[in-house]
């Protein structure tokens, strides 16, 4: 059995829910603000399968093409849930690279 691919990006509303199209702006530019902010930003929250292995599934037309972090670019982010413990992971220069911690401040 196959497994199903991920589809993992920023929560965006892509089309009118309403006929009314100031609902349409006041939930994108709350999707926004929750997401990327001057109170900071989303890192997109993922387990390593999901990150490593699973195909990712392209939103525009549907196809399924490489693992998630192969199809992003040099500087994407995210946070591994399931790492012992959670972790930053990065891609710089074509490759995966953890980030390690120290307690703040």
């Amino acid at each position: 059995m196959s497994t199903p691919p991920v589809t993992v990006f920023m929560d965006l509303p892509t089309y009118l829910e309403t006929d009314n199209e100031s609902s349409y702006h006041e939930y994108l530019n709350q999707a926004l603000q929750d997401g990327l902010s001057n109170k900071g930003w989303t890192v997109p929250q993922l387990t390593n399968a999901q990150l490593t292995t699973m195909p990712v599934q392209n939103p525009t037309n549907g196809s399924t093409s490489s693992t998630l972090w192969q199809s992003m670019p040099d500087g994407t982010l995210w946070f591994l849930l399931d790492s012992t413990p959670p972790c930053y992971v990065g891609k710089i220069n074509g490759a995966l690279v953890k980030f390690t911690t120290t307690a703040y401040p």
